[in-house]
């Protein structure tokens, strides 16, 4: 007989122990605070489980700052705690101070929380505006592989030209579109559109036509898409300028919402 975890114990030549043993641990070592529930150790469970809850989702919250960094990195720690401890109760003998320490930090880092976090970083990577630091956008590096284009009204991350930073904007138009500018306004396949000239010139010529490039999209920039300048020009973007989708306004954190 031995004390498998306070409170109970445990026959070593009883069959199937250690499938027991397993059992009880298994998948909920990567809940923290899940073993320990299944134990009867209520108060020890909440305490990890809500140390973690609280952390992952002011985390969550402030994605893309240094703060969500920080409580991020107290929330791996606190995991990390709590699988420890169930190695602890489970395993008689111990492997030491240190093994579990590098084993757990090591499993859970390279298990877990690195795919998580690089799936993040390509379906919701953190920008922001340039001139505008306090405007902050998710934006899907994936979005547009294999050769998918651009739909109209999407919030692209671009590049203006080769040489510029990236931005936010919205798409107007495709390839193939029929953008007309006259004294009566500006149209898009005949549809007047309130938004957009298509000069930064002050005086742009009086009347124009042309139809969207193959391999380009017209770009509302970012201010003007969200009603902040009604006479923002509009911008040509080549496709492969084109560096992803963003789905989502970050920051400010009151005007946090999904693009559509």
């Amino acid at each position: 007989m031995f004390l498998l975890r306070p409170g109970v114990w445990h026959d070593v030549a009883a069959p199937g122990a250690g499938a027991r043993v397993r059992a009880t641990v298994g998948w909920r070592i990567l809940v923290p605070g899940a073993a320990q529930w299944s134990w009867r150790q209520p108060e020890r469970a909440l305490v990890l489980f809500g140390s973690f809850a609280a952390a992952a989702t002011v985390a969550a919250l402030s994605w893309g700052t240094w703060t969500g960094g920080l409580v991020l990195a107290f929330a791996f720690a606190t995991h990390v705690v709590s699988a420890l401890d169930v190695v602890r109760q489970s395993a008689f003998p111990g492997f030491g101070r240190w093994m579990p320490v590098a084993s757990i930090s090591g499993g859970l880092a390279i298990g877990v929380y690195v795919p998580a976090l690089s799936l993040a970083a390509l379906t919701a990577w953190p920008v922001t505006v340039p001139g505008a630091p306090g405007d902050g956008y998710l934006v899907n590096c994936w979005a547009y592989r294999n050769n998918q284009e651009p739909e109209r009204n999407e919030w692209v991350w671009h590049r203006p030209n080769p040489w510029s930073e990236l931005k936010i904007g919205r798409v107007i138009a495709q390839a193939g579109d029929e953008v007309e500018w006259s004294r009566q306004g500006f149209r898009i396949n005949g549809e007047k559109h309130a938004e957009g000239r298509p000069y930064r010139s002050s005086a742009p010529p009086g009347e124009m036509a042309y139809q969207v490039p193959e391999g380009h999209v017209l770009v509302l920039p970012d201010a003007a898409a969200r009603g902040g300048e009604s006479a923002q020009r509009v911008v040509l973007v080549a496709r492969e300028q084109v560096k992803g989708r963003a789905w989502a306004r970050l920051y400010p954190v009151w005007e946090r919402q999904l693009l559509r």
